[in-house]
């Protein structure tokens, strides 16, 4: 399980818990650096008769007044939390046929349906306890963008 800054991160396929391994990735790149920065590979996803469902869910046992807010873009599904200074910010690829999204409180939930041809989701998880909020605010938007995971 991550452990992070604003709570641990619990990932739910239909409502039972996965366990996974999260993959350290590298906290500094071109356009960000962050405190924490990691990889979570959902795979051998069985669609059912109507649809699949995923939860990457920030769970800090209501420790804090969490209230995650969408900051997707082109091909990127994206929410993020704010606590004082500290931001952390849950991606996956976005705009995939038959797979929806939807940004709660605590989690970003995926439902993949049958219409969708996907086996494998990738969630990047980045957070960053910001000194300077209206220039580092941007950096964990960047550091959990599939498309920069290299």
């Amino acid at each position: 399980m991550l452990k992070t800054e604003l709570g641990n991160v619990t990932i739910t396929i239909n409502g039972k818990k996965l366990v996974y391994m999260p993959i350290t990735l590298e906290n500094k790149g071109k356009n960000f650096t962050v405190d924490g920065r990691y990889q979570v590979i959902v795979d051998n996803i069985l669609v059912s008769e109507l649809e699949t469902i995923i939860d990457c869910i920030l769970d800090n046992n209501k420790a804090l007044a969490l209230n995650g807010y969408s900051e997707s873009g082109e091909g990127l599904a994206l929410i993020s939390f704010l606590y004082n200074n500290i931001k952390l910010s849950i991606g996956a690829e976005g705009d995939i046929p038959g797979v929806y999204y939807e940004y709660m409180n605590d989690r970003i939930r995926v439902k993949v349906t049958k219409a969708a041809s996907l086996n494998t989701l990738t969630f990047y998880i980045a957070w960053l306890t910001m000194h300077n909020i209206e220039q580092e605010e941007i950096y964990t938007w960047f550091a959990a963008d599939p498309t920069l995971s290299a």
